[in-house]
């Protein structure tokens, strides 16, 4: 593997690509047999979110493509990797791999968005029936068989 990690991975730090992995890039590049286009498997900096997953595969992410003239891209994941498909190196580097950080980069904020307000939500509902328990607590404290 060509890319090092150089932070531990931490569920809620940012999704990001570390890099690509060169050994697994198709053996017969940059000669006569060789593809033009292909996919390109780079490494995330930890394991995605089942969330963070689905909307890198949801139309967000093919808008954004198509919207920036990348229609023709594919992005999938397969565990700890994001397979850009059918692009070469060459245009990873003329801002395809910007476009994608950027991709990532708001997914991943959504996804923490999301748990964020998860959170918040069952902080709440915990409060509503911590208040509930109370009331009840009290109500049976004021009953007395005397």
């Amino acid at each position: 593997m060509t890319t090092l990690q150089t932070s531990p991975s931490r569920a809620d730090s940012a999704l990001t690509l570390s890099g690509v992995l060169a050994s697994a890039l198709p053996h017969d590049l940059h000669t006569a047999q060789g593809p033009t286009r292909y996919t390109v498997p780079a490494v995330f900096s930890r394991r995605p979110q089942p969330r963070e997953i689905d909307l890198l595969h949801g139309s967000g992410t093919r808008k954004d493509l198509e919207e920036a003239g990348y229609s023709h891209i594919d992005l999938s994941v397969s565990d700890r990797r994001l397979l850009i498909g059918n692009t070469n190196l060459a245009e990873l580097k003329s801002g395809l791999a910007h476009l994608v950080g950027d991709i990532l980069a708001g997914v991943s904020a959504q996804a923490a968005q999301e748990r964020q307000d998860r959170t918040e939500e069952l902080d709440a509902l915990g409060m509503v029936e911590e208040q509930r328990l109370e009331f009840l607590r009290n109500a049976a404290a004021e009953i007395h068989f005397d």
